[in-house]
């Protein structure tokens, strides 16, 4: 509705109730969104024009408002009729002198007539209220203004007739008074207001015309000023009663409308409400809090929302008793308080929501509030809980929940200055065996036992978890480390008992690595640091044992570490190098093959050998690209060198254990052209305690592309006979340290002839590792060895092409300054 229009409608509304109070003016208020939604649009201009008494509102709604108008006005009456008697009586003194008494007479028993009447009409009314006015109503207020102003209207026509200059003051007076404070009594009803300021302004005109005096003219405008100022101000007053009524109107429907809703709420929801009185106790109980509650409405009728608290006798539940109690005690607001119910035997919990209520004095009368069952929520967070904090297959503790645990105890233990918390870490020995042999669900199986074990064993002395896999962890208080190392042996000694897993007993082992707390400022993470070195240098020095964590393992892992680093550094940046060391035939003494070498210059700990740096690469995760940089440069340079019949490359367990390798080593002999009959691989025993059951597979699948496989450090494993039985070979090595006990004792020449015998049976290539002096060369050409190699046969060359140059006379003829220290040892063979 645009602005100029609302005034225009205003403007006419205004006019309208001068000239004809009782005509209604139809204006359709209606939008497109009402029509859709069927409200009724609130504005101030309907509020203007329902003040008025034009339909603007539904029947029943105008009804209300009119008696809401009338009866402003009814409450104002017996001030209304005593402020009339006061003018009476002040009109009649000032006009005895000069108007006759019979017309004084007749006008005081006008006035109190009417008077009479409206005081009958209040008391009336006051017996038996009036809630809804018609507009037949309002239409009799208005009449009763137009009849009560007529008669004041008298009043300053009369003074002015007469010219009595004391009457026409008082008269002034009188009139203008009973304009403004008329137009203000009756200004809920502003047609009545309207009516009663343009008889009584009328009048005064009227007067003023009678008196025919240029002075009397400011009067004029001051009286048309007061009227303008009396009808805006009704005006305005009837349209914030009519704005204020409608807007307590739109509360009440407001409430009717969420009433009912609370009341679906409550037949539908799981949800209630609930009400108590100043005394805590229950009251307008609902059928959803009667069925929630589990008793009768008799019995919650004599309880408190405390005593149903009280009912369960559980921690969690006391704790939130006493915030109940708290709160309800100090008349506070509260929400989201859970207290926990016995519901005919059975542990249920409410969330509670309050809020205290007043009366219009500003006294407490109790609580409202909205309570709700969150049993099964709250056994869903319990249990998503305990599946956050513990393990799903063995039910212990996790990595998570454990190091929770572990900082509250560390945290106690320096508050109380003491220092016997003890960490342990745990690593079972062989588990990979079983999962491979035997399947993950045995393996799952085994972890369930291993936990059940662990924790009769720590019962009451310390809390376990299981970090994944394998690894487990234990923490506990121990007064000496005698006492926490006997733990740990007993940690280790419980899993050397078999395991019984369906109709198979398995034994495994375990080694621990433990560290008790000794400085006040490790944090858990230094326990955990310290507990993992003891663990790794415990299996470093052999598997199924404890050991304690000392400072100066956390030195050796310092340079170790430090060590890693300048191994990434140097591979990375190219600072490792390939030699290749000759292989000579036994017989003729050619150089026929090479073995791959792998060097590190480091540049402050000079050269550092293999077997130092290779475990670390495979620790750090370096050993499968650095292996596979190592076979590409062997076979790119080998390529070159076709004299070389064949090049021997390491392969270090971890690389063997690589699902891809055979994939690997076929993409590096295509890119270097590198003939696969001309590459030997050479592998350990270890391989196989790491990769059970599918060494064989991959092995075949390296000779099926014409790969050569030498067995290496033969002799020095536990079950080497055994693997040459299961495995496919074409060569095998014999270990260094029987070449170096060749002339020093006779059972090592008698060891070296056997092997050799037997490679020789089975169809093997055997090479001797190790050589340095010519009485070692001729002991093994005489047990019939096949190649060998050494530094006596030459120092490795980073160019193959040297190496292959290399001719028997180069070495035959050295000076035999390495004679034997016993030569009958060498006789005893011969």
């Amino acid at each position: 509705m645009r602005s100029s229009f609302n005034w225009r409608l205003i403007f006419k509304t205004i006019g309208m109730a001068f000239v004809l109070p009782g005509r209604q003016l139809k204006v359709d208020f209606q939008s497109d969104a009402d029509t859709q939604t069927g409200q009724q649009e609130s504005n101030p201009v309907r509020a203007f024009m329902l003040a008025f008494g034009h339909p603007v509102v539904d029947e029943l709604l105008a009804r209300k408002v009119r008696a809401a108008q009338i009866a402003s006005i009814a409450r104002l009456t017996p001030f209304i009729v005593l402020a009339n008697v006061v003018n009476v009586i002040v009109i009649t003194l000032a006009f005895q002198h000069f108007m006759p008494f019979s017309f004084i007479a007749v006008w005081i028993a006008a006035i109190g007539a009417f008077l009479a009447y409206t005081l009958y009409k209040w008391l009336k009314a006051n017996r038996s209220p009036i809630h809804l006015a018609s507009r037949r109503s309002l239409n009799k207020a208005v009449l009763h203004a137009t009849i009560f102003s007529g008669l004041w209207a008298v009043v300053p026509i009369a003074a002015f007739g007469y010219g009595d200059p004391d009457g026409i003051w008082i008269a002034s007076c009188v009139t203008t008074g009973m304009l403004c404070g008329g137009g203000f009594t009756l200004a809920t009803v502003p047609q009545a207001a309207f009516r009663w300021v343009a008889i009584l302004f009328l009048a005064s005109l009227v007067s003023f015309a009678i008196g025919r005096s240029a002075e009397l003219w400011p009067l004029v405008f001051l009286l048309s000023s007061y009227t303008l100022v009396v009808v805006g101000s009704v005006a305005s007053a009837g349209w914030l009663f009519a704005s204020h009524f409608l807007a307590e109107a739109e509360l009440e429907q407001r409430g009717e409308l969420i009433a009912l809703l609370l009341n679906e709420f409550e037949e539908k929801s799981s949800d209630w409400l609930w009400k108590s009185d100043s005394h805590g106790n229950l009251h307008s109980i609902s059928d959803r809090f009667l069925h929630a509650s589990g008793r009768d409405r008799a019995e919650l009728e004599t309880m408190r929302m405390v005593d149903l608290a009280y009912s369960l006798d559980e921690n969690d539940a006391r704790s939130a008793v006493t915030r109940l109690e708290n709160a309800m005690k100090r008349q506070q607001a509260f929400r989201e308080i859970v207290i926990g119910v016995d519901v005919n035997g059975e542990e249920r919990w409410w969330s509670l929501a309050a809020r205290p209520v007043y009366d219009d004095h500003g006294s407490f009368t109790g609580y409202r509030g909205v309570a709700s069952d969150i049993t099964e929520a709250r056994r869903a967070s319990a249990l998503v809980s305990h599946l956050a904090e513990h393990d799903s297959l063995t039910g212990i503790g996790n990595r998570s929940w454990f190091l929770k645990q572990a900082e509250a105890q560390l945290e106690e233990q320096n508050q109380n200055g003491q220092n016997t918390l003890t960490l342990f870490l745990i690593d079972l020995d062989n588990f990979k065996v079983v999962n491979d042999t035997s399947g993950h669900p045995a393996g799952d199986e085994l972890l369930r036992q291993v936990a059940s074990r662990f924790t009769a064993l720590g019962e009451g002395r310390t809390m376990l978890a299981r970090f994944g896999g394998d690894e487990f962890a234990a923490l506990g208080r121990f007064v000496s480390d005698q006492a926490a190392l006997a733990f740990a042996e007993e940690l280790v000694a419980v899993t050397r008992k078999p395991f019984r897993i369906g109709r198979r007993d398995f034994a495994i082992g375990a080694t621990v690595g433990f560290t008790r707390l000794c400085d006040s400022k490790d944090t858990v993470d230094d326990l955990m640091r310290k507990a993992d070195i003891a663990l790794y240098k415990a299996k470093e020095g052999g598997r199924g044992r404890s050991l304690a964590f000392e400072q100066d393992m956390e030195r050796e892992v310092r340079e170790r570490r430090e060590l890693e680093s300048d191994l990434r550094e140097a591979f990375e940046y190219g600072k490792l190098n390939v030699d290749f060391q000759p292989i000579v035939d036994a017989r003729s003494g050619k150089v026929v093959s090479s073995e791959v070498l792998l060097r590190w210059l480091h540049p402050e700990r000079g050269e550092v050998p293999p077997d130092v740096f290779i475990p670390i690469a495979e620790h750090a995760g370096l050993i499968l690209p650095l292996g596979s940089w190592v076979l590409r440069k062997a076979c790119a340079a080998a390529a070159q060198c076709p004299e070389l019949e064949s090049v021997a490359v390491n392969l270090s367990p971890v690389q063997f254990m690589d699902p891809n390798l055979v994939e690997q080593i076929l993409t590096v002999l295509q890119e270097t052209g590198f003939p696969p009959e001309r590459l030997v691989l050479e592998i350990t025993e270890s391989v196989f305690l790491r990769d059970f059951g599918t060494a064989s597979i991959k092995l075949q699948k390296l000779r099926d592309l014409g790969i050569r496989i030498a067995l290496d450090d033969f002799g020095t494993g536990y079950s080497s006979l055994s693997y040459l039985r299961h495995y496919k070979f074409d060569k095998i090595k014999i270990d260094k340290s029987f070449v170096d006990e060749i002339g020093e004792r006779s059972d090592g020449l008698a060891i070296i002839s056997a092997v050799i015998a037997l490679a020789h049976n089975l169809g093997l290539e055997v090479t001797a590792e190790g050589v340095e002096r010519q009485f070692q060369v001729d002991a093994l050409r005489t047990l019939g060895c096949d190649t060998m190699q050494g530094y006596y046969f030459g120092k490795p060359d980073p160019n193959p092409m040297r190496v292959a140059q290399i001719r028997r006379e180069d070495w035959q003829d050295r000076s035999p300054s390495t004679a034997p220290k016993n030569p009958g040892a060498l006789r005893s063979v011969s």
